[in-house]
């Protein structure tokens, strides 16, 4: 009789029959895991300009409405006599 040792099992698995087919699904799962990480480190970067961007343009646009309320606020020369 001989003896299952769960080692050459898992030779058996990987260098068996099918075994090359595993690997390379293993390899493929592996790859497209890594690529879908730094596709979303990507996206994530884009996202934060972009973020950026807008918080100065709203804070330009905020400055700007300011000082026109303020400008008009104030009597103009023409407006005292």
């Amino acid at each position: 009789m001989s003896s299952t040792d769960p080692l050459e099992a898992t030779f058996g698995l990987f260098f068996g029959l099918f075994g090359f087919i595993y690997i390379i699904a293993l390899v493929f799962i592996v790859v497209l895991t890594i690529v879908f990480m730094f596709k979303g480190m990507s996206y994530m970067k884009k996202k934060t300009q972009n973020d950026e961007r807008l918080i100065l343009a709203i804070q330009q646009l905020e400055l700007n409405q300011n000082l026109q309320q303020s400008q008009e606020k104030e009597p103009k020369p023409n407006d005292l006599f």
